[in-house]
Order: C-alpha cells, then structure tokens, then sequence
C-alpha cells in the first residue's frame, strides 16, 4: 500500500494520460476532414448568356450550403498567368470557359457537338486538394449538362433524332482536363516528399539527442575552459554534418531500392541532407541552453506534425491552421521535396529553401552563444 501514497506513482497514470492525448490529438486533424475554401481559379475567355449561366452556378457553388463555409472558393483569373499561379501554389485547380463555348453551346443540336470547359488540374501542389477540387469542378459541368439536357430535350418535343444528336441531346456539355505539375508514377500517390522528409528530422532528432549526451559526459567529467568547450562545440558541428550527409543519402538510397521515382538522386540526397543539417543546428542550440527537455519538445512537434504534412491546409481545423501548421519545420522540407519532384526544381527550392536555411542560420548563431552558458573554470589547490 506504501506505492500509493507515492507521489511518482501516481504520475505514471496521469503521464499516460497526457501521452496518450498528445498522441490523439491528430484525431482532431484527420477524424472528420471537411474541405472549406479550396482555391480554384476561374478563367473566363467567352461572352454570352451560356458564360452567364456557367458565372451562375459558380456564383451559387461559393455560396456554400447550411451555412457552412463554400467547398470552392473561385477567384477569376488571366489564362496567361495560370501557369505560374499554378508553379506559386496559388490555386489547386481552375476552371476554363473556352472561346467559342457559347456558340458551340448555342448550336450544339444542329452541329451535333457538344460545348466544352476545361478543368486545369495543378496535382503538385498536393494530390488530396487537387482531387478534391477536380471532383467538385467535375460535378458542376455535369450538373450543367443535365440541366442544357433537360432544357434541350423539352425544346425538341417528339421531334425524332439519330444517334450523334442523341449523345449531344444527353450531354450537351463536356469537359476535359489537363494535368499540370503531375504527380509522376511511383511517388506514393505524392506522398514521397513528405515521407522522405520526416527522416531529415528524425535523423537530426535522434543524432543531436545522442551527441549532446555524449558532450554533456565530456563537460561532466572535465573541467573545460571556453576554449575548450568552444573546440568540442565545433567537434559537434562537424558531426552533424556527417549525420546530415548520412540521413540525406541514407533516405534517396532507400527511396531508390524501394522504387520511388526520383527526379535526381543526387539532388534528392543532398537537399535532405541540408534540411537534416539546418534540423540538426536547431535542435543542437535549444538542447544546449535548456537540456533534456528540449528532446520532449521535439517529439511534441513532430508528432503534431504528422496530422498536418499530408493535408492541404484547407481541410484541417482553424486550431492547427494557426497554431501548429506554421511552426512545423518538417514542412519546410517536405514544400522543398515537392518542389523538386513535381515543379522541376533545382537544388534552391524558393521560399521553403530560404526558410530551411534560416531555420539553419538561427540555430547554429544560437548553439554557438551558448559558450556564454556560466561554465565550471578548472581551480588548483596550493601547493
């Protein structure tokens, strides 16, 4: 009975609790995703009632239902410009009226051809998002379809009609897509960025966790001046660019024997190498001010991490959109990762590049401030 009036005992159920909460706290993110705001452009290059009616039904689909926010929020754009929206990561998809869409509508039962929308699909941005909206462009042409059908169908009365007008009768309209930024074969269903980005973190994670035990060992059973303890810091460095190289590599060749379609592997190993190195920088200079409790810190991030790398942004909860998604490092990665694969990206990957380095450039200048840490200074006893 003495075990229950210890107080670390009864730790152990509420540490449980606690882990276990932080490991279902992604049930929140993934439980019951619903799409709110996906954005789509829409690209108008016709005149005519028939445009009208297709701005009509757009203009109804951003209303959304029930009150609830719309699935599609539509924002018009210039053809031109769509090839680098797409490349900035602007719109998951876009929706095309064509020239000539309204005469071909107009005279689809006497010409025996269907009016057609184009449906720009950018799928390296991120699969889920772009299906998402590719599904919802989809159904909007067909709701339109069925609705020019209806409405052709009672014009023509009992009037008879061979087979090409039949078609055109029950599909008045139809679409076509076109795949921008494909998701090549063999890349998880894009999802090999994300998956070969976890392991810069976890390789940075565990590789600092283990050096920094290893110097804490050296200061505790030496007496080191700053010199010294500067020399062991840059000991450390070096160490964590052979982790980094080794987890870059380490991850492209296992890609490799497990068939994942890389763009380069030689780019793919050393731009995980650089975020391993910039991981690596910044858990060594939170470990080295505040000890073993950064390690618990890491974990925390990675693990809420892991609920959002896959979804688009649309799609999770606001709590994780403002408070969790912008602090995950591993994004950064995976954004870069993506880059690479499916926009055609060299090793400097924009915005995620610059961001990874940062992270880099922050933790290393705050690693190295810590040699200002008070230090034990060697004292010699009289002889």
């Amino acid at each position: 009975m003495k075990l229950f009036k210890d107080k670390l005992a009864w730790a152990a159920p509420i540490a449980v609790i606690l882990i276990i909460a932080l490991f279902s706290v992604n049930l929140f993110a993934q439980g019951d995703p619903k799409v709110r705001n996906l954005p789509v452009a829409l690209i108008v290059n016709d005149k005519g009632v028939h445009v009208d009616a297709v701005k009509s039904a757009v203009e109804q689909m951003s209303k959304g239902t029930n009150g609830e926010e719309p699935m599609i929020a539509f924002t018009q754009e210039n053809e031109r410009d769509i090839e680098v929206l797409f490349n900035d990561k602007k719109y998951y998809a876009a929706l095309v009226v064509p020239k000539g869409f309204n005469d071909s509508l107009q005279n689809a039962m006497t010409k025996n051809s269907p009016a057609t929308l184009k449906i720009y699909i950018n799928q390296g941005f991120n699969m889920t998002g772009a299906n998402y909206a590719k599904t919802a462009l989809s159904t909007l042409a067909s709701q339109l379809s069925k609705q020019y059908s209806a409405s052709f169908i009672k014009q023509n009365g009992d009037q008879k009609v061979d087979a090409n007008q039949a078609a055109v009768l029950i599909n008045p309209i139809v679409y076509e897509e076109k795949v921008f930024n494909k998701v090549t074969t063999s890349t998880a269903n894009g999802s090999a960025p994300t998956l070969m980005a976890v392991p810069a973190w976890v390789g940075a994670l565990i590789g600092g966790f283990i050096l920094f035990l290893s110097t804490s060992n050296i200061l505790k059973k030496e007496l080191l001046t700053r010199k010294q303890t500067l020399r062991l810091m840059g000991s450390q460095v070096l160490f964590g660019v052979i982790i980094a190289l080794f987890s870059g590599f380490t991850v492209a060749t296992l890609g490799l024997i497990a068939g994942i379609n890389m763009p380069n592997y030689f780019l793919v190993g050393s731009f995980v190498s650089f975020a391993a190195l910039c991981f690596f920088f910044l858990i060594s200079a939170v470990t080295a001010w505040i000890g073993k409790p950064a390690i618990t810190l890491f974990m925390v991030v990675m693990l809420l991490g892991m609920g959002v790398l896959m979804m688009p942004k649309e799609m999770l909860p606001n709590f994780f959109v403002t408070f969790i998604r912008p602090w995950i490092p591993i994004r950064f990665a995976s954004d870069g990762l993506r880059e690479i694969f499916y926009f055609g990206s060299g090793f400097y990957t924009g915005q995620s590049f610059n961001i990874i380095l940062g992270i880099g450039i922050t933790g290393l200048v705050t690693y190295s401030l810590s040699i200002f840490k008070p230090v034990r200074v060697k004292t010699h006893t009289a002889q």
